[in-house]
């Protein structure tokens, strides 16, 4: 605590350790854009295989044709994606149908990058995502001093800004990074939900902002019947009829294609008889690729895994445990394995009540445990 009184705004008296927090996001921005490529294999690097269609629609709604956004992206990626262009112009535009149908639905990134690649280039795909790093460490911030415990929630924008999972998908253009963005701020709405029901209306704006990103149909079913379970059956009703509508895009343009997409040539019927297969084994190799890469995010999930359970009826371990479990199911439908919990992003946010929780009872059970011992030999 002595730490933290240092930061202290001698004027107001009022804690901020909004400079630092800066600070500390730019050093983690800048690493990885200068410090980007393959580890072990992996492609860490900065410019995606996925990006190079969000780049294009924002190259196109600058005004450039499809043949010259497509140009400008392989001259681009030649030299500075990690496994550099091995791609024609004809790969890229006319889009292919099969990408089509999964990216047409997911406008917002490309909106919001707008204004930054028209002063930047394509590396102005990378502003949005940064952004959304800063908004996840700033939540965890917000979230620890709401709760009591500040200290634990400038820890955590710590570990966010240091876990090589979470910035090898916030600092790449993809969708990935502004959805955890959008669902940093949900968790913060959310908690606020049950003393302000005119919080509902900005909920419904980011139901709609979400599944205009990635697909997070999943995710808020989730928090639909957490918010059922706890009397809130208005939002519920609410965010449930808003989710359903603002996700029939997905469903319209590629709705069985998008389900175990590596199973093709299998129907409907044996796709849902192989999901529960696809269910263990991206949770397997989910976290075994975390033990292995990232042994920080894989203590947090632990400890917040153990908060949640040791409190399970309290609200912030409910909207955990149901959005992990959606989370899961998500990357079980897209059926690739090994992706370093790239679809798995979005419950980052809602554990931190739970990791504070974990710690408060681990450090209970210690201190009765040594209490007992004590007593044991006297």
């Amino acid at each position: 605590m002595k730490l933290m009184k240092t930061f202290k705004n001698r004027r107001s008296g009022v804690f901020y350790p909004w400079g630092i927090l800066v600070i500390i996001w730019c050093v983690s921005v800048a690493s990885r854009y200068l410090f980007n490529g393959l580890v072990y294999g992996l492609d860490f690097g900065i410019y995606q295989p996925d990006g190079i269609w969000y780049s294009l629609r924002t190259l196109q709604w600058l005004g450039y044709s499809g043949q010259e956004s497509a140009a400008q992206i392989i001259s681009w990626y030649s030299t500075n994606s990690a496994k550099g262009s091995n791609f024609t112009q004809s790969d890229i535009f006319p889009v292919p149908p099969e990408v089509w149908g999964l990216v047409a639905p997911r406008i917002l990134y490309s909106f919001f990058s707008i204004p930054f690649v028209l002063v930047l280039g394509i590396k102005g795909m990378l502003v949005i995502p940064a952004l959304s790093l800063l908004v996840l460490m700033v939540v965890s911030v917000l979230i620890g001093k709401t709760s009591g415990n500040l200290h634990i929630g400038f820890g955590l924008a710590m570990l966010f800004s240091t876990s090589p999972t979470i910035l090898r998908w916030s600092i790449s253009n993809t969708t990935d990074s502004l959805l955890l963005g959008l669902f940093s701020i949900v968790a913060v709405y959310l908690y606020k939900l049950i003393h302000d029901p005119k919080i509902l209306w900005v909920l419904l704006l980011l139901v709609t902002l979400t599944n205009f990103t990635r697909f997070s149909f999943p995710m808020w079913v989730a928090i639909s019947l957490v918010l059922f379970l706890k009397k809130l059956k208005v939002a519920a009703l609410a965010i449930a009829i808003v989710n359903l509508i603002t996700s029939i895009p997905v469903f319209y343009y590629q709705p069985e294609q998008a389900f175990l997409p590596l199973q093709q040539n299998q129907n409907l019927f044996t796709k849902l008889l192989t999901f529960p297969k696809s269910f263990i084994k991206i949770g397997f190799y989910e976290f075994a690729e975390i033990a292995v890469l990232d042994r920080l995010l894989l203590f947090f999930l632990i400890i917040a895994i153990i908060g949640a359970l040791a409190r399970f009826r309290e609200v912030d371990s409910l909207y955990f445990l149901s959005i992990f479990l959606a989370v899961w199911a998500l990357g079980a439908i897209n059926g690739n394995i090994g992706v370093n919990f790239r679809y798995q992003l979005p419950v980052i946010p809602f554990g931190c009540l739970p990791f504070m929780a974990g710690l408060a009872y681990l450090r209970e059970w210690y201190v009765r445990s040594a209490l007992n011992i004590i007593g044991k030999k006297t």
